[in-house]
């Protein structure tokens, strides 16, 4: 909470110089969320005073409160053309670990004033060791769960976007034993669906897959853009004979069921698909080759027209392109 608070003097000023315009909805640790407007902060006992939608005049120190609610009440008020400002709410985010707004915010301070250049690098390589921290801490989590999805999600973005910070071996070593075999048990799931003809007659569907997988993996651990480019085409070129394979059993296989199981193996492969567009995607936004991550999400939704995550990635890519800043996590 300590390196939390050190931008909050700053911010303090501000939402006293915009009281009227600052309505806001907080969020308390205990999950509970107050709609109001923030009167004043007092710095130095660290209380957010506030007034109620029906009036009440309510206090809430910072402890009670959860850290990223404080920060998007207070960036809301921060001018968008003062340098320092937009560099301290940085930090601010940083700390509340919203990384991608920090991310947003250093990139304006240092357009706005160019000389911010060498402090924004200095404030970027904490973030990126913040960054890498909470991922590994969210994949250990994970695992303590056995949530092995949740945790090969977090291994992945450590090792695809921040691969030189020191977790980012560790990362690798551990998505090793996690990436694969959450793949493994999605088409374990679709063979348990299917008849045993089906099974037989999807063994090449199987090794297809896996090796399409293997290639999935290695291209997030490659270290170079150009050696994780030629793995994830590899995938997707299994992966696209693997379709080719699926669409031959539905042809041979006319019963319905048969054809409906087929269809579940279809989607573990087209989900698998989809992740590695994502991958190329997160590889040309990290290059600021927008319209090159934009393709590759295309890609993806031509595959799933209602992905979540691929709708979510073209949001935030065109947010991207707009604002010329690059997403973290």
């Amino acid at each position: 909470m300590r390196s939390l608070l050190r931008p909050v003097a700053f911010l303090a000023a501000i939402l006293c110089l915009t009281l009227a315009a600052s309505a806001a909805t907080l969020t308390l640790k205990n999950g509970s969320k107050i709609q109001c407007k923030v009167e004043r902060y007092d710095a130095a006992t660290k209380t957010l005073f506030v007034r109620t939608e029906a009036g009440v005049a309510a206090q809430y120190t910072l402890d009670q409160l959860d850290a990223r609610s404080v920060y998007l009440v207070n960036a809301s008020l921060v001018p968008p053309d003062d340098a320092q400002a937009q560099f301290q709410v940085a930090n601010f985010a940083r700390d509340a670990e919203l990384f991608a707004h920090a991310v947003r915010r250093y990139s304006q301070a240092e357009k706005l004033d160019p000389a911010l250049k060498p402090a924004v690098e200095v404030e970027m390589t904490k973030l990126k060791r913040a960054a890498a921290a909470a991922c590994m801490r969210n994949a250990r989590a994970a695992v303590a769960r056995n949530d092995r999805a949740e945790a090969a999600k977090w291994l992945s973005t450590l090792v695809e976007k921040l691969p030189d910070e020191p977790e980012a071996k560790e990362a690798a070593q551990l998505l090793d034993q996690h990436y694969a075999q959450v793949r493994s048990q999605k088409m374990a799931a679709a063979d348990a669906k299917a008849s045993d003809e089906l099974k037989r007659d999807a063994e090449k569907v199987r090794k297809r897959y896996d090796e399409m997988v293997e290639k999935s993996k290695q291209g997030l651990q490659a270290r170079g853009d150009s050696q994780a480019r030629g793995l994830f085409e590899g995938a997707l070129a299994d992966g696209q004979a693997v379709l080719g394979e699926l669409d031959a059993l539905a042809k041979k296989h006319s019963d319905p069921q048969v054809q409906e199981s087929a269809a579940g193996y279809r989607a573990v492969v087209v989900e698998q698909m989809v992740d590695v567009h994502l991958h190329i995607a997160s590889l040309e936004t990290v290059k600021s080759d927008y319209r090159g991550a934009l393709r590759a999400v295309n890609k993806a939704l031509s595959l799933d027209p209602k992905n979540e995550r691929a709708l979510s990635a073209r949001a935030r890519i065109e947010e991207a392109s707009s604002q010329g800043w690059r997403r973290w996590i």
